[in-house]
Protein backbone atom coordinates (compact mmCIF):
# COMPACT_ATOMS: atom_id res chain seq x y z
CA UNK A 1 0.00 0.00 0.00
CA UNK A 2 3.07 1.84 1.09
CA UNK A 3 4.73 1.82 -2.53
CA UNK A 4 1.02 2.58 -4.47
CA UNK A 5 0.56 5.96 -2.55
CA UNK A 6 4.17 7.10 -3.17
CA UNK A 7 3.16 6.45 -6.86
CA UNK A 8 0.08 8.08 -6.86
CA UNK A 9 1.83 11.30 -5.35
CA UNK A 10 4.58 11.38 -7.61
CA UNK A 11 2.18 10.98 -10.65
CA UNK A 12 0.03 14.48 -8.87
CA UNK A 13 3.70 15.75 -9.08
CA UNK A 14 4.50 14.51 -12.71
CA UNK A 15 7.79 13.23 -11.63
CA UNK A 16 8.69 10.14 -13.79
CA UNK A 17 5.87 10.04 -15.92
CA UNK A 18 7.28 7.32 -18.28
CA UNK A 19 8.32 4.62 -15.57
CA UNK A 20 5.88 5.88 -12.94
CA UNK A 21 2.56 5.25 -15.98
CA UNK A 22 4.31 2.16 -16.33
CA UNK A 23 4.42 0.87 -13.30
CA UNK A 24 0.28 2.42 -12.85
CA UNK A 25 -0.92 0.41 -15.35
CA UNK A 26 1.26 -3.00 -13.65
CA UNK A 27 -0.68 -2.13 -10.52
CA UNK A 28 -4.00 -1.49 -11.57
CA UNK A 29 -4.10 -4.39 -14.00
CA UNK A 30 -3.49 -6.80 -10.79
CA UNK A 31 -5.90 -4.85 -8.56
CA UNK A 32 -8.47 -4.47 -10.92
CA UNK A 33 -8.83 -8.00 -12.06
CA UNK A 34 -7.98 -9.13 -8.36
CA UNK A 35 -11.12 -7.21 -7.47
CA UNK A 36 -12.90 -8.06 -9.99
CA UNK A 37 -13.08 -11.49 -9.99
CA UNK A 38 -13.70 -11.60 -6.49
CA UNK A 39 -16.79 -9.56 -6.60
CA UNK A 40 -17.70 -11.09 -9.74
CA UNK A 41 -17.66 -14.99 -7.46
CA UNK A 42 -19.35 -13.29 -4.32
CA UNK A 43 -21.93 -11.32 -6.53
CA UNK A 44 -22.48 -14.48 -9.00
CA UNK A 45 -23.03 -16.64 -5.98
CA UNK A 46 -25.93 -14.69 -4.75
CA UNK A 47 -27.63 -14.31 -7.95
CA UNK A 48 -27.74 -17.85 -8.50
CA UNK A 49 -28.61 -18.11 -5.21
CA UNK A 50 -31.74 -15.95 -5.44
CA UNK A 51 -32.80 -17.20 -8.65
CA UNK A 52 -32.96 -21.07 -8.02
CA UNK A 53 -33.77 -20.94 -4.05
CA UNK A 54 -35.37 -17.35 -3.09
CA UNK A 55 -37.08 -15.95 -6.65
CA UNK A 56 -37.77 -18.49 -8.93
CA UNK A 57 -40.51 -17.44 -10.69
CA UNK A 58 -38.75 -14.15 -11.54
CA UNK A 59 -35.37 -16.69 -12.29
CA UNK A 60 -38.06 -18.20 -15.00
CA UNK A 61 -39.14 -14.64 -16.75
CA UNK A 62 -35.51 -13.59 -17.16
CA UNK A 63 -34.26 -17.35 -17.91
CA UNK A 64 -32.53 -15.90 -21.47
CA UNK A 65 -30.20 -13.63 -19.30
CA UNK A 66 -29.67 -15.73 -16.50
CA UNK A 67 -28.57 -18.25 -19.30
CA UNK A 68 -26.40 -15.51 -20.97
CA UNK A 69 -24.83 -14.46 -17.32
CA UNK A 70 -24.37 -18.36 -17.17
CA UNK A 71 -22.31 -18.63 -20.68
CA UNK A 72 -20.29 -15.27 -19.72
CA UNK A 73 -19.08 -16.86 -16.19
CA UNK A 74 -18.03 -20.26 -18.09
CA UNK A 75 -16.33 -18.08 -21.15
CA UNK A 76 -14.29 -16.01 -18.31
CA UNK A 77 -12.67 -19.33 -17.27
CA UNK A 78 -11.58 -20.22 -20.75
CA UNK A 79 -7.99 -19.59 -22.07
CA UNK A 80 -9.63 -18.79 -25.53
CA UNK A 81 -11.87 -16.31 -24.19
CA UNK A 82 -13.98 -14.10 -26.75
CA UNK A 83 -13.47 -10.91 -24.78
CA UNK A 84 -15.48 -8.69 -27.14
CA UNK A 85 -17.93 -11.41 -27.53
CA UNK A 86 -18.77 -10.90 -24.27
CA UNK A 87 -19.08 -7.82 -24.05
CA UNK A 88 -21.17 -7.23 -26.93
CA UNK A 89 -23.91 -9.54 -25.73
CA UNK A 90 -24.00 -8.65 -21.99
CA UNK A 91 -23.39 -4.71 -22.96
CA UNK A 92 -27.39 -5.84 -24.37
CA UNK A 93 -28.45 -7.34 -21.18
CA UNK A 94 -27.07 -4.36 -19.16
CA UNK A 95 -29.09 -1.72 -21.13
CA UNK A 96 -32.39 -3.80 -20.87
CA UNK A 97 -31.64 -4.14 -17.33
CA UNK A 98 -31.27 -0.75 -16.81
CA UNK A 99 -34.07 0.08 -18.98
CA UNK A 100 -36.32 -1.83 -16.69
CA UNK A 101 -34.80 -0.47 -14.15
CA UNK A 102 -36.00 2.69 -15.32
CA UNK A 103 -39.63 1.79 -15.52
CA UNK A 104 -39.60 0.38 -11.74
CA UNK A 105 -38.33 3.11 -10.16
CA UNK A 106 -40.77 5.47 -11.60
CA UNK A 107 -43.65 2.58 -10.56
CA UNK A 108 -41.82 2.70 -6.93
CA UNK A 109 -42.38 6.57 -7.42
CA UNK A 110 -46.10 6.50 -8.08
CA UNK A 111 -46.71 3.90 -5.45
CA UNK A 112 -44.81 6.38 -2.94
CA UNK A 113 -47.50 8.94 -3.91
CA UNK A 114 -50.19 6.19 -3.50
CA UNK A 115 -48.76 4.99 0.32
CA UNK A 116 -48.37 8.81 1.39
CA UNK A 117 -52.14 9.63 0.49
CA UNK A 118 -53.36 5.98 2.39
CA UNK A 119 -50.98 6.37 5.67
CA UNK A 120 -52.98 9.68 6.36
CA UNK A 121 -56.03 8.21 5.87
CA UNK A 122 -55.52 5.42 8.84
CA UNK A 123 -57.16 7.70 11.89
CA UNK A 124 -59.94 8.96 9.40
CA UNK A 125 -62.18 6.28 10.50
CA UNK A 126 -61.08 6.62 14.31
CA UNK A 127 -63.95 8.40 16.21
CA UNK A 128 -62.55 11.62 17.45
CA UNK A 129 -62.45 11.55 21.09
CA UNK A 130 -61.07 8.03 20.84
CA UNK A 131 -57.70 10.14 18.55
CA UNK A 132 -57.93 12.52 21.18
CA UNK A 133 -57.95 9.81 24.32
CA UNK A 134 -54.98 7.69 22.25
CA UNK A 135 -52.99 11.03 22.22
CA UNK A 136 -53.46 12.91 25.41
CA UNK A 137 -50.60 12.37 27.23
CA UNK A 138 -48.63 13.19 24.03
CA UNK A 139 -46.52 16.57 24.78
CA UNK A 140 -45.68 18.65 21.97
CA UNK A 141 -42.59 20.14 23.21
CA UNK A 142 -41.96 16.78 23.93
CA UNK A 143 -42.73 15.49 20.30
CA UNK A 144 -39.90 17.90 18.83
CA UNK A 145 -37.44 17.47 21.20
CA UNK A 146 -37.27 14.06 19.89
CA UNK A 147 -37.61 14.80 15.89
CA UNK A 148 -34.81 17.66 16.59
CA UNK A 149 -32.89 14.99 18.61
CA UNK A 150 -33.01 12.12 15.70
CA UNK A 151 -32.00 14.71 13.20
CA UNK A 152 -29.11 15.88 14.61
CA UNK A 153 -27.86 12.54 16.41
CA UNK A 154 -25.09 12.26 13.81
CA UNK A 155 -22.74 14.76 13.32
CA UNK A 156 -22.05 14.26 9.81
CA UNK A 157 -23.96 16.69 7.48
CA UNK A 158 -24.96 14.57 4.91
CA UNK A 159 -26.29 12.32 7.83
CA UNK A 160 -28.26 15.31 9.02
CA UNK A 161 -29.62 16.28 6.12
CA UNK A 162 -31.01 12.69 4.77
CA UNK A 163 -32.66 12.88 8.52
CA UNK A 164 -34.08 16.05 7.74
CA UNK A 165 -35.74 15.38 4.71
CA UNK A 166 -37.43 12.39 5.78
CA UNK A 167 -38.94 14.70 8.17
CA UNK A 168 -39.65 17.34 6.16
CA UNK A 169 -41.25 14.62 3.57
CA UNK A 170 -43.46 13.31 6.69
CA UNK A 171 -45.16 16.59 7.96
CA UNK A 172 -48.23 17.69 6.32
CA UNK A 173 -48.09 20.11 3.20
CA UNK A 174 -49.45 23.60 3.96
CA UNK A 175 -47.78 25.66 1.24
CA UNK A 176 -48.78 27.49 -1.92
CA UNK A 177 -47.68 26.04 -5.30
CA UNK A 178 -45.76 29.25 -5.64
CA UNK A 179 -43.99 29.06 -2.80
CA UNK A 180 -42.64 25.49 -3.72
CA UNK A 181 -41.72 26.42 -7.02
CA UNK A 182 -39.54 29.01 -5.16
CA UNK A 183 -37.78 26.44 -3.80
CA UNK A 184 -37.42 24.32 -6.68
CA UNK A 185 -35.83 27.46 -7.78
CA UNK A 186 -33.48 28.36 -4.94
CA UNK A 187 -32.11 24.69 -5.12
CA UNK A 188 -31.74 24.27 -9.02
CA UNK A 189 -29.74 27.46 -8.96
CA UNK A 190 -27.30 25.37 -6.68
CA UNK A 191 -26.19 23.52 -9.97
CA UNK A 192 -25.15 27.07 -11.90
CA UNK A 193 -21.33 26.12 -12.43
CA UNK A 194 -21.69 22.87 -11.99
CA UNK A 195 -21.67 19.26 -13.83
CA UNK A 196 -25.21 19.60 -16.52
CA UNK A 197 -25.39 15.51 -15.03
CA UNK A 198 -25.83 16.61 -11.49
CA UNK A 199 -28.46 19.01 -12.60
CA UNK A 200 -29.91 16.04 -14.78
CA UNK A 201 -30.05 13.76 -11.84
CA UNK A 202 -31.74 16.21 -10.04
CA UNK A 203 -34.60 17.06 -12.17
CA UNK A 204 -35.12 13.32 -12.97
CA UNK A 205 -35.84 12.59 -9.51
CA UNK A 206 -38.35 15.12 -8.87
CA UNK A 207 -39.55 14.33 -12.06
CA UNK A 208 -39.78 10.25 -10.77
CA UNK A 209 -40.86 12.22 -7.25
CA UNK A 210 -44.38 13.88 -8.67
CA UNK A 211 -45.16 10.93 -11.56
CA UNK A 212 -44.05 12.86 -14.78
CA UNK A 213 -41.53 10.45 -15.61
CA UNK A 214 -43.76 7.46 -17.24
CA UNK A 215 -40.89 5.36 -19.50
CA UNK A 216 -42.47 3.29 -22.36
CA UNK A 217 -39.87 0.40 -22.59
CA UNK A 218 -41.40 -2.83 -21.12
CA UNK A 219 -44.63 -1.66 -20.10
CA UNK A 220 -46.17 -4.40 -21.08
CA UNK A 221 -44.29 -7.16 -18.70
CA UNK A 222 -45.25 -6.37 -14.89
CA UNK A 223 -49.10 -6.06 -15.82
CA UNK A 224 -49.74 -7.17 -12.18
CA UNK A 225 -47.93 -3.65 -10.67
CA UNK A 226 -49.54 -2.05 -13.61
CA UNK A 227 -53.54 -2.94 -12.27
CA UNK A 228 -52.58 -2.00 -8.74
CA UNK A 229 -50.96 1.79 -9.96
CA UNK A 230 -54.47 1.91 -11.76
CA UNK A 231 -56.47 1.22 -9.37
CA UNK A 232 -54.77 3.47 -6.97
CA UNK A 233 -54.78 5.99 -9.87
CA UNK A 234 -58.40 6.03 -10.47
CA UNK A 235 -59.81 6.04 -7.10
CA UNK A 236 -61.56 9.08 -5.16
CA UNK A 237 -59.68 9.68 -2.48
CA UNK A 238 -62.65 11.92 -0.93
CA UNK A 239 -65.17 9.09 -0.62
CA UNK A 240 -63.33 5.83 0.06
CA UNK A 241 -65.26 4.16 3.00
CA UNK A 242 -63.53 1.82 5.51
CA UNK A 243 -63.67 -1.52 3.77
CA UNK A 244 -62.79 0.15 0.55
CA UNK A 245 -59.57 1.99 2.54
CA UNK A 246 -58.37 -2.08 3.79
CA UNK A 247 -58.58 -3.44 0.05
CA UNK A 248 -56.75 -0.51 -1.19
CA UNK A 249 -54.07 -0.28 1.66
CA UNK A 250 -53.41 -4.00 0.94
CA UNK A 251 -53.25 -3.56 -2.49
CA UNK A 252 -50.45 -1.18 -2.35
CA UNK A 253 -48.96 -2.78 0.22
CA UNK A 254 -48.78 -5.98 -2.48
CA UNK A 255 -47.66 -3.75 -5.31
CA UNK A 256 -45.07 -2.88 -2.99
CA UNK A 257 -43.71 -5.56 -2.13
CA UNK A 258 -43.63 -7.31 -5.78
CA UNK A 259 -42.08 -3.96 -6.82
CA UNK A 260 -39.11 -4.59 -3.92
CA UNK A 261 -38.58 -7.78 -5.26
CA UNK A 262 -38.25 -7.10 -8.76
CA UNK A 263 -35.70 -4.51 -8.13
CA UNK A 264 -33.78 -5.99 -5.72
CA UNK A 265 -33.38 -9.00 -7.97
CA UNK A 266 -32.41 -6.67 -11.21
CA UNK A 267 -30.12 -5.25 -8.88
CA UNK A 268 -28.08 -7.75 -7.90
CA UNK A 269 -28.05 -8.90 -11.58
CA UNK A 270 -26.81 -5.83 -13.10
CA UNK A 271 -23.71 -6.34 -10.27
CA UNK A 272 -22.91 -9.67 -11.67
CA UNK A 273 -23.20 -8.10 -15.31
CA UNK A 274 -21.21 -5.13 -14.17
CA UNK A 275 -18.28 -7.30 -13.03
CA UNK A 276 -18.81 -9.58 -16.19
CA UNK A 277 -17.97 -6.42 -18.09
CA UNK A 278 -15.16 -5.17 -15.70
CA UNK A 279 -13.55 -8.54 -16.25
CA UNK A 280 -13.63 -8.50 -20.55
CA UNK A 281 -11.54 -5.00 -20.53
CA UNK A 282 -8.65 -5.99 -17.54
CA UNK A 283 -8.45 -9.25 -17.64
CA UNK A 284 -6.99 -9.07 -21.77
CA UNK A 285 -4.33 -6.83 -20.07
CA UNK A 286 -3.14 -9.89 -17.48
CA UNK A 287 0.39 -10.96 -17.89
CA UNK A 288 0.48 -13.94 -15.29
CA UNK A 289 -2.80 -15.03 -13.77
CA UNK A 290 -2.93 -14.36 -10.37
CA UNK A 291 -3.96 -16.72 -7.17
CA UNK A 292 -7.41 -15.01 -6.61
CA UNK A 293 -8.25 -15.16 -10.43
CA UNK A 294 -7.26 -18.62 -11.08
CA UNK A 295 -9.52 -19.83 -7.75
CA UNK A 296 -12.37 -17.47 -8.78
CA UNK A 297 -12.51 -19.26 -12.59
CA UNK A 298 -12.47 -22.40 -10.90
CA UNK A 299 -16.19 -21.46 -9.38
CA UNK A 300 -17.12 -19.66 -12.57
CA UNK A 301 -17.17 -22.75 -13.75
CA UNK A 302 -18.93 -24.25 -11.42
CA UNK A 303 -21.72 -21.40 -11.37
CA UNK A 304 -21.94 -21.58 -15.43
CA UNK A 305 -23.49 -25.11 -15.10
CA UNK A 306 -25.92 -23.48 -11.86
CA UNK A 307 -24.03 -25.47 -9.11
CA UNK A 308 -23.24 -23.72 -5.84
CA UNK A 309 -22.13 -24.82 -2.55
CA UNK A 310 -21.44 -22.56 0.36
CA UNK A 311 -18.16 -24.02 0.72
CA UNK A 312 -16.96 -22.52 -2.51
CA UNK A 313 -16.74 -19.06 -0.96
CA UNK A 314 -14.68 -20.41 2.23
CA UNK A 315 -11.12 -19.83 0.57
CA UNK A 316 -12.16 -16.26 -0.52
CA UNK A 317 -13.24 -14.68 2.90
CA UNK A 318 -11.49 -11.55 4.06
CA UNK A 319 -9.30 -11.12 0.57
CA UNK A 320 -11.69 -8.23 -1.37
CA UNK A 321 -11.39 -5.86 0.99
CA UNK A 322 -7.72 -4.56 1.19
CA UNK A 323 -8.78 -4.09 -3.06
CA UNK A 324 -11.39 -1.87 -2.04
CA UNK A 325 -9.01 0.80 -0.83
CA UNK A 326 -6.24 0.16 -3.23
CA UNK A 327 -8.81 0.79 -6.13
CA UNK A 328 -9.86 3.73 -4.29
CA UNK A 329 -6.42 5.04 -4.77
CA UNK A 330 -5.96 3.99 -7.99
CA UNK A 331 -9.07 6.00 -8.75
CA UNK A 332 -7.70 9.30 -6.94
CA UNK A 333 -5.78 10.02 -10.03
CA UNK A 334 -7.27 8.22 -13.51
CA UNK A 335 -9.19 11.69 -13.78
CA UNK A 336 -5.56 13.13 -14.25
CA UNK A 337 -3.68 10.96 -16.21
CA UNK A 338 -6.54 10.24 -18.64
CA UNK A 339 -6.68 14.72 -18.48
CA UNK A 340 -3.38 16.19 -18.12
CA UNK A 341 -1.12 13.74 -19.73
CA UNK A 342 -2.51 13.15 -22.85
CA UNK A 343 0.41 13.17 -25.34
CA UNK A 344 2.67 10.59 -22.52
CA UNK A 345 0.01 8.19 -23.16
CA UNK A 346 0.31 8.46 -26.68
CA UNK A 347 3.59 8.38 -26.53
CA UNK A 348 3.88 4.97 -24.81
CA UNK A 349 0.84 3.88 -26.41
CA UNK A 350 -1.40 4.01 -22.87
CA UNK A 351 -4.30 5.60 -24.38
CA UNK A 352 -6.60 2.41 -24.90
CA UNK A 353 -5.68 1.30 -21.43
CA UNK A 354 -6.14 4.15 -19.64
CA UNK A 355 -9.74 4.76 -21.27
CA UNK A 356 -10.84 0.95 -20.15
CA UNK A 357 -9.39 1.51 -16.97
CA UNK A 358 -11.97 4.69 -16.61
CA UNK A 359 -14.76 2.06 -17.70
CA UNK A 360 -13.27 -0.94 -15.55
CA UNK A 361 -13.85 1.92 -12.08
CA UNK A 362 -17.64 2.53 -13.37
CA UNK A 363 -18.43 -0.42 -13.39
CA UNK A 364 -16.71 -1.50 -10.44
CA UNK A 365 -18.17 1.37 -8.15
CA UNK A 366 -21.82 1.51 -6.20
CA UNK A 367 -23.24 3.47 -9.63
CA UNK A 368 -25.15 0.20 -10.73
CA UNK A 369 -26.61 1.75 -13.89
CA UNK A 370 -23.91 4.57 -14.12
CA UNK A 371 -23.74 5.63 -17.95
CA UNK A 372 -20.35 4.48 -19.38
CA UNK A 373 -20.76 6.50 -22.49
CA UNK A 374 -20.04 9.50 -20.05
CA UNK A 375 -17.16 11.46 -20.35
CA UNK A 376 -15.20 11.79 -17.37
CA UNK A 377 -14.74 15.56 -17.94
CA UNK A 378 -18.70 17.05 -17.49
CA UNK A 379 -20.34 19.72 -19.66
CA UNK A 380 -20.74 23.26 -17.40
CA UNK A 381 -23.86 23.92 -16.15
CA UNK A 382 -24.51 27.55 -16.95
CA UNK A 383 -27.28 29.85 -16.03
CA UNK A 384 -29.61 29.81 -19.12
CA UNK A 385 -29.27 25.55 -18.67
CA UNK A 386 -30.23 25.71 -15.31
CA UNK A 387 -33.19 28.27 -16.30
CA UNK A 388 -33.83 26.08 -19.01
CA UNK A 389 -34.56 22.93 -17.21
CA UNK A 390 -36.32 24.40 -14.41
CA UNK A 391 -38.60 26.28 -16.73
CA UNK A 392 -39.49 22.76 -18.24
CA UNK A 393 -39.94 21.06 -15.39
CA UNK A 394 -42.16 23.86 -13.27
CA UNK A 395 -44.43 24.32 -16.72
CA UNK A 396 -45.06 20.28 -16.54
CA UNK A 397 -45.36 19.78 -12.65
CA UNK A 398 -47.72 22.90 -12.43
CA UNK A 399 -49.55 20.92 -15.24
CA UNK A 400 -49.69 17.99 -13.03
CA UNK A 401 -50.48 19.60 -10.10
CA UNK A 402 -53.98 21.41 -11.45
CA UNK A 403 -55.26 17.92 -12.83
CA UNK A 404 -54.62 15.60 -9.77
CA UNK A 405 -56.86 15.67 -6.48
CA UNK A 406 -55.98 17.50 -3.72
CA UNK A 407 -54.88 14.62 -1.68
CA UNK A 408 -52.55 13.35 -4.78
CA UNK A 409 -51.28 16.90 -5.16
CA UNK A 410 -50.39 17.16 -1.13
CA UNK A 411 -48.27 13.75 -1.59
CA UNK A 412 -46.30 15.34 -4.52
CA UNK A 413 -45.69 18.28 -2.86
CA UNK A 414 -44.18 16.43 -0.20
CA UNK A 415 -42.32 14.18 -2.23
CA UNK A 416 -40.59 16.87 -3.32
CA UNK A 417 -39.80 18.73 -0.59
CA UNK A 418 -38.31 15.55 0.39
CA UNK A 419 -35.87 15.84 -2.27
CA UNK A 420 -35.17 19.40 -1.64
CA UNK A 421 -31.79 20.28 0.64
CA UNK A 422 -31.10 23.42 1.84
CA UNK A 423 -34.46 24.43 2.72
CA UNK A 424 -33.14 26.01 6.11
CA UNK A 425 -31.09 28.40 7.39
CA UNK A 426 -31.12 27.31 10.84
CA UNK A 427 -32.13 25.06 13.64
CA UNK A 428 -35.24 27.77 14.72
CA UNK A 429 -36.18 27.73 11.19
CA UNK A 430 -36.91 23.68 11.22
CA UNK A 431 -38.38 24.45 14.64
CA UNK A 432 -40.73 27.05 13.78
CA UNK A 433 -41.77 24.79 10.70
CA UNK A 434 -42.57 21.58 12.54
CA UNK A 435 -44.36 23.81 14.48
CA UNK A 436 -46.46 25.03 12.42
CA UNK A 437 -47.17 22.30 9.99
CA UNK A 438 -47.29 19.40 12.27
CA UNK A 439 -48.34 20.87 15.61
CA UNK A 440 -50.77 23.51 13.95
CA UNK A 441 -52.46 21.41 11.56
CA UNK A 442 -56.16 21.52 12.07
CA UNK A 443 -57.15 18.26 10.74
CA UNK A 444 -55.88 15.95 13.93
CA UNK A 445 -56.34 12.47 11.63
CA UNK A 446 -53.24 13.79 9.61
CA UNK A 447 -51.59 15.41 12.71
CA UNK A 448 -52.06 12.10 14.63
CA UNK A 449 -51.09 9.49 12.51
CA UNK A 450 -47.95 11.82 10.98
CA UNK A 451 -46.60 12.22 14.83
CA UNK A 452 -47.06 8.01 14.84
CA UNK A 453 -44.74 7.89 10.91
CA UNK A 454 -42.53 10.15 12.73
CA UNK A 455 -42.31 8.06 16.21
CA UNK A 456 -41.53 4.82 14.15
CA UNK A 457 -39.11 6.42 11.85
CA UNK A 458 -37.01 7.26 14.95
CA UNK A 459 -37.34 3.89 16.48
CA UNK A 460 -36.25 1.86 14.19
CA UNK A 461 -32.97 4.48 13.98
CA UNK A 462 -32.45 4.21 17.04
Amino acid sequence: MRELKSLIQDIYKGKNLESNLKRYKDMAVRIYNDYAALELTMSGYVLLQEALEEKPELAAKEKKMIDSICRALGSLAEEDCDYAGIISEISGIRQEITDKMDLLTAYTDRLLCYEYVLNRMEFTYMPEKELDERFADVEEEDVLREIMGYIFSDEDTGAIQDKLNIVIGQIPVHMTKSKLFEKIRETATLYKGGDKSSLDSFFYMLRTSSMLHKPQKYVDEYPDIRKVLERLTNTDYKTVEKAEYEQLKELEEKGGQALYDLTDFYYTMQRVVNRIYALCLSLPYESAESRDVRESKEIWRHLAKQEYEDEMLVPLEGRIEKYVEQSGYLESVLFEIENSYKKELDKMGLEKFIKDCVLVSKLLSDSLFIDLDKEMAEETADAAYVQELTESFLQELSDQLSFVSRPIKKAIMGRILESLPKLFQSTEEIEEYIRVNLFGCQNKAEKYIVMAILRDVMEQEW
